[in-house]
């Protein structure tokens, strides 16, 4: 695979009846990549709704571990379909268990009031994204591609991960690897996929362990994303993330996904398990 358009291609959910959908996952990773299962819910979702909707909100449960050798079957219910909102439930199963669930909410464009927070002041990207390749996180092991790889993202890193504590927020680029189409739903895919990969890693920036892998548990708990504004994914995009709070072997982390002239694209947030490991 050689972009972001590829990438979807071989994620994207297939239509068995009206609400079942099933697909699979990239390889090599030791388990399923958070940000792709929902992507590929919104992407099944996507499907079961009208054409006028677009999705502006999003909140899903990480609840086992997915197996990427194994394909992933998506149940979408149709809760409710008004005038103006429509609600879809996605469950994902595989081998009749539950892995995820997910309520998307489906919204009609209209105007309305509007005001937003400045965009950061931060150094402008680069043309060129940073090399990564070193870079391992808790769901890949040595010598397999790492997930900004695997999935065609590129980051340009803002915040530089310390071995000693750090203010509690992480600043990056992303983009995808483009061109990717006119078309929103494939952008949104693109911002789901984007919006996973931050927010975990921020909960560490306090705590002075100079490799987060090997002396915590981590996964994702839960992922919540409010989608503001189009974006073009295939562009440079600051994700600004902090993390307000951790205890009780949680972290909690909020992002904000701007486009560089200072739109607001979407805002996220996310509590992690980050408990330490016995010796």
């Amino acid at each position: 695979m050689t972009c972001f358009t590829d990438v979807l291609a071989q994620i994207a959910p297939r239509q068995q009846d009206d609400f079942t959908f099933v697909g699979d996952s990239l390889m090599p990773q030791q388990r399923i990549f958070g940000g792709q299962v929902v992507a590929q819910c919104l992407m099944a979702a996507n499907q079961t709704v009208g054409g006028a909707l677009t999705a502006h909100s999003l909140h899903a449960y990480f609840l086992r571990a997915g197996d990427p050798s194994t394909p992933i079957d998506f149940e979408v219910d149709p809760i409710r379909d008004g005038r103006s909102f429509s609600t879809r439930r996605v469950v994902a199963r595989q081998n009749g268990e539950a892995i995820f669930n997910t309520s998307i909410s489906y919204h009609q464009n209209e105007d309305g009031v509007s005001h937003c927070f400045d965009m950061p002041e931060v150094t402008a990207p680069r043309t060129e994204a940073d090399d990564l390749s070193g870079f391992r996180g808790f769901t890949t092991k040595p010598g397999d591609p790492n997930l900004i790889d695997l999935y065609q993202i590129e980051r340009q890193r803002v915040t530089e991960y310390l071995a000693e504590s750090q203010p509690p927020m992480g600043r990056s680029w992303f983009r995808a690897v483009g061109p990717l189409p006119d078309d929103t739903a494939a952008h949104q895919a693109a911002l789901v996929m984007i919006s996973d990969y931050s927010l975990l890693s921020t909960v560490f920036y306090p705590h002075p362990f100079t490799n987060p892998i090997k002396h915590f548990m981590a996964a994702s708990l839960d992922h919540a994303i409010w989608f503001h504004h189009p974006g073009k994914m295939d562009e440079w995009v600051l994700y600004d993330c902090d993390t307000p709070r951790a205890g009780g072997g949680r972290g909690f982390s909020r992002g904000f996904l701007w486009a560089q002239d200072g739109t607001l694209l979407a805002s996220t947030a996310q509590e992690s398990l980050m408990r330490l490991k016995r010796t």
